[in-house]
């Protein structure tokens, strides 16, 4: 799980550097607020985005998808391990994280 972690963590530090290195050398305005990682004008098909945007974008969605597959790799964990309780709390806390990610976006 650890190397996991790290691997995913590294790739999306590495994801949102690239992309921000790429923002300021193309002279893109740093103006606070931004666009969401994931918002609509993203995701539309066709629609073309500067490739830094891309980068921090998947950079900070790898980040934000970690503690989900963390939750999921303990609970494969306890369900080989036969540990009821662990994987009754694994899975609470596996809705939680949904639910939040649900309502958060």
């Amino acid at each position: 799980m650890r190397t996991i972690s790290l691997v995913i963590s590294l790739l999306g530090l590495g994801l949102m550097v690239f992309g921000f290195a790429d923002v300021l050398l193309h002279g893109a305005s740093l103006s606070l607020p931004g666009m969401a990682a994931l918002s609509p004008s993203l995701l539309k098909a066709g629609t073309q985005i500067p490739l830094g945007l891309a980068a921090m974008s998947a950079g900070i969605v790898l980040l934000s998808l970690l503690p989900i597959l963390r939750v999921l790799l303990a609970l494969s964990l306890y369900v080989r391990g036969r540990q009821t309780l662990n994987v009754l709390v694994a899975l609470v806390v596996f809705v939680e994280l949904l639910a939040s990610a649900r309502m958060g976006g």
